[in-house]
């Protein structure tokens, strides 16, 4: 019976992992106005924590598959918890903007590797639906995404400080280790075949590149207006701060759903079907956002569709990525990735430098730009545009 509880237990402990991660995460956003008090600059200038965090995760994109296939996911798993916990701990008590800059690089660390092993377990747990349990947890992301906006409402109400809000996600993660000591497979001297580095074939082709360029443009999308749309509600709507980070909670509350339900739509009609649904969907979210600047209810439903849109396209576009380049798709999603993780670290910082200017009418465009511009991405990318 232990045995067969085994499988069940380990996907309950990746389940819980992520929902840990998405409220640190999720956490991030409405704390930026107290991270820029104490780092003694504008809030406009506060993308750098997404910098530095993308930074660190960027780092593990390169330092991965050794370590996977050294020590083994467990290893991995157990240590990436730990440093999790350290950059979220380390974002609470930090007296300076070096030290937030340290913390969230190491945040962002934790968070990569923790990313980059779990989803590699969960790949193997049904060997004959991979997807499905990878799927799964990565929804559990976005129930984390949701709880943590709530809970920093509830703090902000009660006279806290909504810069505690990612170590307490963090601290849940470290609390999980026991119980991952516990179920995680003993796998150090198994060769990690998914892991292992990719002799590469050839350059990177053009569509590659414009999927990577696409991914690029999602970091500004789901790292930069989720993480200043609070700040952003709270100058254009005149709501409190903790209004605004129960906003947000509508926001991933979205997201969540349209992860889901492109988790069915994918196994109908196609990953690359719901890549170009949501990015319609998108478009349109950022239609109403720059034409709903100062308005309420406009605002509202731009969260909604922005958030609903933006949940499916990561997965979508690694779904399409391995059915398109299935002889080197290992290759394809790590390059992707690397492009893509350029715009975590890039755009949101820019995005922030935009939200003094036309009391926050620029911030409000940069989504719709970039949905046009992903759109333009995905449509030169397609086969039917490379063979005309």
């Amino acid at each position: 019976m232990t045995e067969a509880r085994a499988p069940w237990a380990l996907m309950a402990l990746l389940c819980a992992v992520f929902v840990a991660l998405g409220l640190c995460i999720a956490g991030i956003g409405p704390a930026l106005p107290e991270f820029a008090r104490v780092a003694g600059i504008d809030v406009s200038g506060m993308g750098v924590v997404y910098s530095a965090l993308f930074a660190g995760f960027l780092a593990t994109q390169v330092t991965a598959t050794v370590l996977l296939e050294r020590t083994g996911t467990r290893v991995v798993i157990l240590w990436a918890l730990s440093v999790l916990a350290a950059g979220t701990v380390g974002l609470a008590l930090a007296t300076s903007l070096a030290t937030l800059l340290a913390a969230s690089a190491v945040l962002g660390m934790g968070y990569g590797f923790s990313t980059i092993s779990i989803n590699l377990v969960a790949s193997r747990l049904m060997t004959h639906r991979p997807a499905l349990v990878v799927n799964l947890i990565n929804a559990l992301y976005g129930v984390g995404s949701v709880v943590g906006p709530v809970v920093t409402s509830v703090l902000l109400r009660a006279g806290g400080q909504a810069r505690w809000v990612p170590a307490i996600g963090g601290v849940a993660a470290f609390c999980l280790l026991p119980w991952a000591w516990r179920v995680l497979p003993h796998d150090a001297r198994a060769r990690l075949t998914e892991a292992a580095p990719v002799r590469l074939r050839g350059a990177l082709t053009l569509p590659l590149v414009l999927i990577g360029l696409l991914v690029f443009m999602y970091g500004g999308v789901e790292s930069g207006f989720s993480g200043w749309a609070p700040t952003y509600l709270e100058r254009t709507l005149g709501v409190s701060p903790a209004t605004a980070a129960l906003a947000m909670s509508v926001y991933w509350l979205s997201y969540l759903a349209g992860r889901v339900l492109s988790t069915v739509l994918a196994f109908r009609i196609g990953p690359s079907a719901v890549l170009g649904g949501s990015l319609a969907v998108l478009l349109a979210g950022g239609l109403v956002l720059v034409s709903s600047v100062g308005h309420g209810g406009g605002t509202w439903l731009a969260l909604v569709l922005l958030g609903g849109a933006t949940g499916p396209i990561y997965p979508s576009m690694f779904g399409l990525v391995t059915q398109r380049f299935a002889d080197r798709s290992a290759f394809a999603v790590s390059a992707v990735s690397s492009i893509g993780c350029g715009g975590s670290m890039l755009l949101p910082w820019l995005m922030g430098l935009t939200l003094p200017v036309g009391n926050g009418r620029l911030l409000a465009a940069v989504p719709l730009l970039l949905a046009i511009g992903m759109l333009t991405a995905y449509r030169l990318a397609s086969p039917r545009a490379q063979t005309s």
